[in-house]
């Protein structure tokens, strides 16, 4: 196995702490998801320690009343000449945890084209 072959270990914050790669699993991820409160500032940001097909990061932030209690997705591509980022809302936990395992587990991107492109908040 190469070094481009090996898969890279993540990091995942979150507004109550930072979690190394052995600390994590789906079934943590599920658990964190399913305390998101509408009520409380809820995130988590899933990091490799290697880009993920360009990916650098993808976050998930909790319901609101500003999203229409919809989990906003976001995932960051290294971008050479600016920084991009892709915004997608759901109330699908499951869809949520699904994007979530391929990520961590496969190291599958979502197929952010369809998500709106937000980057110009990033630039």
């Amino acid at each position: 196995m190469t070094d481009r072959d090996e898969k890279p270990t993540y990091t995942l914050r979150t507004n109550e702490s930072e979690y190394e790669h052995s600390d994590l699993s789906i079934a943590g991820f599920a658990d964190y998801l399913n305390r998101f409160s509408p009520d409380y500032w809820d995130f988590m940001i899933l990091e490799p320690s290697k880009p993920i097909k360009g990916s650098t990061f993808i976050q998930v932030g909790a319901p609101d009343e500003r999203t229409g209690f919809k989990m906003t997705l976001e995932i960051g591509i290294f971008n050479p000449n600016k920084i991009e980022m892709y915004r997608y809302y759901t109330d699908n936990k499951a869809e949520v945890l699904h994007i979530l395992a391929d990520y961590f587990e496969n190291q599958e991107i979502p197929d952010y084209k369809r998500w709106k492109d937000v980057s110009d908040e990033m630039n």
